[in-house]
């Protein structure tokens, strides 16, 4: 079956993982067991045999075929589609087993969105790390010290790239012949290289003195394969019960209302630097991913589903305080008619409504009433 995308983009794991296993199923918590038998608590440093062993017993196995140390240092989760396998990385001192879990739910909605092979294909981030690495190593031979540009064309920077890269993963290939050297790098390119032209780009804003993780961040903000796992990472971290965290935490210094409204503001402009800055008290890594999202994204659609993912968000979370209200309040609002504006716009009162007799209506009001009525309330449905 198709795999699910939740509303605007998003995939949730749990209903397509529940879907593929005939049972209900949380992955957060899945994970976050999983990780707390393999992850030190005081160090964060990961023991990778012992994760793999009770990886054995857990239905995430179905997703996942082993761990293994991460060759990309600076992210906490890779992941190779193909191989199932998933690179992890020794937690910093000011990350956590959630910060983990939450790297590790973006790399399995790559494993689970079956409409990854029809999109166009993009340089990965460990493309750019290797580009970065390898220009940074031969800049002066790269660069021509007077023009600041690049000595060579966009064939020949791929060539000297993935030569650089062979030869030092098999250094027997600088004694073939020059023909045969040609043989092997042309089949790495097609094999491992998948936008020459944008490798190529990369090399240019190094060589104009570009930020290495500007790049980086421009490549993957707009990555196609990336769309759907940034906006559901950004619905998970901002999300309804984060928010509610948040509310929760301020309560005690200031009213509710004024809080809530000031929430509302801050989901109505969420581009906006105050706004931001909210956001970021809220969770700093979802104010992050969408600062990212609405300063570099290059498909506006993109950034209306990341305003629509909050806006959603913010009205959940209004669901949720108001569930928590006590009870007397909740009843005081059944008898209550928030009164309509403009010309003959005037509400009928809850004791006018009890007053109607439906049994013998008198009016043509009364009568449209008491037809609404029987059919629970409903305008536009059989009586």
């Amino acid at each position: 079956m198709w795999y699910r995308y939740a509303a605007f983009g998003k995939i949730d794991l749990d209903k397509y993982i529940s879907e593929d296993l005939s049972e209900d199923f949380n992955i957060e918590e899945e994970l976050k067991e999983l990780l707390k038998s393999g992850v030190s608590p005081n160090f964060g440093i990961i023991y990778f045999h012992i994760l793999n062993q009770n990886l054995e017993n857990s239905r995430l196995k179905k997703y996942i075929s082993s761990f293994e140390p991460s060759r990309n240092k600076g992210a906490r989760a890779t992941y190779n589609p193909r191989t199932k396998v998933l690179g992890l990385r020794d937690l910093q001192p000011d990350e956590t087993i959630q910060n983990l879990t939450q790297s590790i739910k973006h790399e399995i909605r790559h494993a689970v969105d079956k409409g990854r092979k029809y999109r166009t294909p993009h340089i990965s981030n460990a493309e750019i790390d290797l580009a970065i690495d390898f220009f940074n190593n031969n800049k002066d031979e790269l660069v021509d010290p007077t023009t600041g540009e690049l000595r060579y064309n966009q064939d020949q920077m791929v060539f000297y790239f993935a030569y650089d890269y062979i030869s030092k993963e098999h250094p027997e290939i600088k004694n073939l012949s020059d023909q045969m050297q040609k043989v092997l790098i042309d089949q790495m390119v097609k094999e491992n290289i998948s936008r020459p032209d944008q490798l190529y780009d990369v090399f240019v804003r190094l060589s104009q003195n570009e930020d290495d993780s500007d790049i980086t961040s421009h490549y993957y903000i707009n990555d196609p394969q990336e769309y759907t796992t940034l906006l559901s990472d950004l619905d998970m971290l901002i999300s309804p019960q984060a928010i509610k965290t948040y509310f929760d935490k301020y309560t005690q210094f200031a009213d509710k209302e004024k809080i809530i409204n000031a929430l509302r503001f801050v989901f109505t402009t969420p581009s906006q630097d105050t706004s931001i800055r909210v956001l970021a008290d809220i969770n700093f890594e979802g104010a992050n991913l969408l600062s990212y999202i609405l300063e570099l994204a290059q498909n506006d659609q993109m950034k209306r589903n990341a305003f629509k993912i909050l806006n959603d968000n913010f009205q959940q979370f209004l669901l949720l305080i108001d569930n928590e209200e006590p009870e007397q309040i909740k009843e005081a609002k059944k008898g209550y008619n928030a009164p309509r504006t403009g010309k003959m716009k005037k509400r009928w009162s809850v004791k006018h409504k009890r007053a109607i007799d439906c049994s013998n209506p008198k009016g043509f009001s009364a009568k449209q009433y008491c037809k609404r009525k029987r059919r629970g309330g409903n305008y536009k449905t059989d009586g």
